[in-house]
């Protein structure tokens, strides 16, 4: 089985689990007294997982019980997203969401869950954009070069991502459509693959996290050559938006951010939210985000990201149609 008729496997086995979620229960006032289970829908190494490795050691020493991360990756993040969605909504099952959880709903014809109705967001986490990276030993220096190539050359470069539907297949293809470019896919499990593809000439270029290619960029390994920013980020200034680097250019930023199954107490989101925020506060996710490039996000309350969340739903709902990409999974 080759990894597209994996994906779509996963996907079709995660699509079939109909399960409702469970009525919540009375939030215990000694919460939490048991260990917390922390889903990460991604492979380890990915900057949703580093984020929740940072998050399970700090949340874990504040409410006095351990945080353990579940990875749980497969079909772009819906496996893990349905298991925290199955979960009892008693603050013992927590997960990581990213990006990829307003993007699949736009994917797949069917969902087994809905994004807004399902799942009680808590706070925001990290983000940042995606970067257009080459490797080192690359002849392309700039994107301009690297698009005027495979304008020449149509389906003969290949380049990788975490999956179809993955952020990093998500804005390739708005690159492609917005060049009249053309190049082949390959869907791996997770986006720390999209580098080591490309040292090993499996593909030519891509477009993960700019945080996922942080560490080999310091290192000398791969190139920026733009990332969908706004604004140029300040750890690699020299290194133009894509709006500078191929006009009109595109955002898109990713983000991470911490959801409990739906039927959630009210007084456990607000817990829950507190303490994030004073972790943040306290420049406990610091470290991580300068090594990794990362930017840190914050929600004055739940209710705000919740709000962030379904306005995301929309934008990446509009793109996505305009560039074909809705529903191609059944």
């Amino acid at each position: 089985m080759n990894r597209r008729e994996w994906l779509a496997t996963a996907g079709a086995a995660a699509l079939g689990s109909l399960v409702l979620p469970a009525r919540a229960a009375a939030p215990s006032a000694n919460y939490p007294s048991r260990p917390i289970r922390l889903i990460v829908p991604f492979i380890a190494g990915s900057t949703p997982d580093n984020t929740a490795r940072t998050l399970s050691a700090e949340l874990g020493a504040k409410l006095g019980q351990p945080v353990v991360v579940e990875n749980m990756p497969g079909a772009g993040g819906i496996i893990g997203a349905s298991a925290l969605r199955r979960a009892a909504p008693d603050g013992y099952t927590l997960g990581i969401l990213a990006n990829t959880h307003v993007i699949n709903v736009h994917m797949y014809r069917k969902m087994p869950y809905d994004p807004a109705r399902d799942f009680t967001p808590i706070t925001a986490l990290s983000g940042g954009p995606t970067a257009l990276v080459v490797p080192a030993s690359s002849p392309f220096k700039t994107a301009a070069e690297l698009i005027a190539a495979m304008k020449k050359a149509p389906g003969k470069f290949n380049y990788g991502s975490g999956g179809k539907g993955s952020i990093a297949h998500l804005a390739v293809e708005t690159m492609l459509h917005q060049t009249g470019c053309e190049a082949v896919h390959i869907p791996y499990k997770g986006a720390p693959e999209i580098v080591t593809a490309m040292l090993t000439g499996q593909t030519q270029f891509g477009m993960p996290v700019l945080g996922t290619a942080t560490q080999y960029v310091r290192n000398g390994q791969i190139r920026v050559l733009a990332v969908t920013a706004a604004a140029r980020s300040p750890f690699f200034p020299d290194v133009p938006t894509m709006a500078e680097a191929l006009p009109p250019g595109f955002v898109i930023d990713n983000w991470s951010g911490l959801f409990a199954p739906a039927n959630f107490p009210a007084e456990l989101t607000q817990k829950l939210h507190a303490a994030v925020s004073a972790l943040q506060s306290a420049g406990v996710f610091d470290a991580q985000l300068k090594a990794s490039a990362g930017e840190l996000r914050r929600s004055a309350s739940p209710a705000q990201f919740g709000t962030m969340v379904a306005r995301d739903n929309a934008r990446y709902g509009e793109l996505m149609k305009s560039i074909g990409m809705i529903g191609d999974l059944g």
